[in-house]
């Protein structure tokens, strides 16, 4: 499961959109790659994950992704989010209650998705064009993703837009815009409501959504276009997180919503968007995307399961918008310049609560080797996601007072320093150089924490007995 936000440019700070994307998949390493900027000859293709070749752009922009250690098709690695050298950011989330359009013909998967509106896009709005265009000629199918065999919802933002591109296999899809004075959100399912085709501003359609609905009797002429209501229903792919009405579903719209805009709406109620009543920074993104539900009358770390150390993350799958299986954790901070320092995507590995977003720029080149490796089921300090995702099982044990006393304090600290420094680099238009010496220090610092305190608290809290003297 996944979760995505985006702000409009007039709710932040920065006058720029903030977006921001769980990607949730238990015991699974999470991956950060950088590609550069490639000028492609004629020859060669983009390799789609089932295999098909697909005419590769005169040339392709920079990003830097993240991604899961699964191997499907032709990607060694899955579940791909990023942001490109134009601030372009894409963040996928899986839908599993849909209408299931697909043909034989349908080629593209999710993972095909991100990468191409990474590679290719100049802006949100040109990238979701682009994405059709190729939809049209390719056709979209559900992931073979193995447990994961879904739609898919993807919130593609710059600095002056965000979308939630909602995708049905089989090339139907509604790209929504995001008001320019609203948090909007996503967990898990299609959230696009009545659709005004005449509104092409805030509406981006594939050119069959209507038709399609009207030839299977979905819908009928004069009758309200309800996206969800029509392709948004249907035999779930995995129960597991079901549809909208799903409790790990209305309950993060629900966490969102409250902790960014203090919204108190009924959970029941479809409410995806709403205003903030203050000015939003990356760090308020980071916190939405962190939350418990602490200091509501939902808070999971006063729930029975919690017990006596009132762990929050103690649900598999859980209601809130802060999960203990995280595999990353991104956070998009855009800015209305092309600066070295202006895109910023923050990148948190394992359970993002219990640890520290590292900065990467659209100057940037990706981060240090320990990022960019870990297997399943292959436990090894030498990758920066199992340091991590170790000190989240530590907390566990006695979550108030290693989580709670100790490790949020410490990381906490470390990010508020991140954050002025990032700041500090984009107000002086500091050169590229100097923004990729930060990101690598800042990512080796945060690495290197987690290290010493993994250490710290595995020999205090040694087989639970605590050794007061350390």
């Amino acid at each position: 499961m996944c979760f995505g936000l985006i702000a409009g440019r007039n709710t932040t700070v920065s006058g720029a959109v903030l977006a921001g994307a769980n990607d949730d998949w238990p015991g699974c390493p999470g991956h950060t790659h950088f590609k550069p900027h490639i000028v492609h000859t004629p020859d060669e293709y983009f390799l789609a994950v089932k295999g098909h070749h697909i005419p590769q752009a005169a040339e392709t922009y920079a990003y830097t992704y993240t991604a899961c250690a699964y191997e499907t098709g032709t990607r060694p690695i899955s579940w791909a989010d990023g942001m490109n050298e134009n601030q372009v950011s894409v963040g996928m989330m899986g839908v599993y209650e849909f209408r299931n359009c697909q043909t034989e013909k349908d080629i593209l998967e999710a993972d095909d998705i991100t990468l191409l509106l990474l590679e290719r896009g100049r802006t949100a709005r040109q990238a979701i064009e682009m994405i059709g265009e190729l939809i049209e000629e390719y056709g979209y199918t559900v992931s073979s993703i193995d447990g994961a065999a879904g739609a898919v919802c993807m919130a593609v933002a710059d600095p002056e837009e965000g979308f939630f591109l909602e995708l049905v296999p089989g090339g139907k899809w509604v790209a929504k815009r995001v008001a320019d004075d609203e948090v909007e959100c996503r967990p898990n399912c299609f959230g696009t409501q009545e659709i005004d085709f005449s509104d092409t501003k805030n509406f981006i359609c594939s050119k069959n959504l209507r038709s399609y609905a009207l030839e299977n009797g979905l819908w009928k002429e004069g009758e309200p276009f309800n996206f969800t209501k029509i392709y948004g229903t249907g035999p779930l792919a995995n129960d597991t997180y079901g549809g909208a009405d799903w409790p790990v579903n209305r309950m993060r719209r629900w966490n969102c919503l409250h902790t960014l805009c203090n919204v108190d709406s009924d959970p029941f109620a479809k409410v995806y968007c709403a205003k903030p009543q203050h000015k939003l920074t990356a760090r308020d993104v980071m916190h939405a995307l962190t939350s418990t539900m602490e200091g509501t009358r939902f808070d999971l770390s006063l729930a029975p399961e919690a017990g006596v150390h009132h762990n929050p993350l103690w649900m598999t799958t859980s209601t809130s918008v802060g999960q203990g299986g995280t595999v990353v954790s991104m956070v998009y901070d855009l800015r209305p310049d092309t600066s070295p320092a202006a895109g910023c995507m923050w990148v948190a590995c394992a359970a993002a609560k219990l640890a520290v977003y590292v900065p990467v720029f659209t100057a940037g080149e990706g981060l240090p080797e320990a990022y960019t490796w870990g297997e399943c089921g292959e436990y090894d300090l030498g990758s920066a996601w199992w340091a991590f995702q170790e000190i989240g099982e530590l907390c566990y044990r006695r979550y108030d007072e290693i989580a709670n006393d100790l490790v949020i304090p410490v990381f906490d600290e470390m990010q508020q320093g991140f954050l002025e420094e990032r700041e500090k680099l984009y107000e002086r238009r500091a050169s590229p150089e100097e923004v990729r010496a930060f990101s690598h220090a800042a990512a080796a610092s945060a690495y290197a924490k987690a290290r010493e305190l993994g250490k710290y608290i595995k020999g205090k809290y040694l087989c639970n007995t605590v050794l007061s003297w350390l």
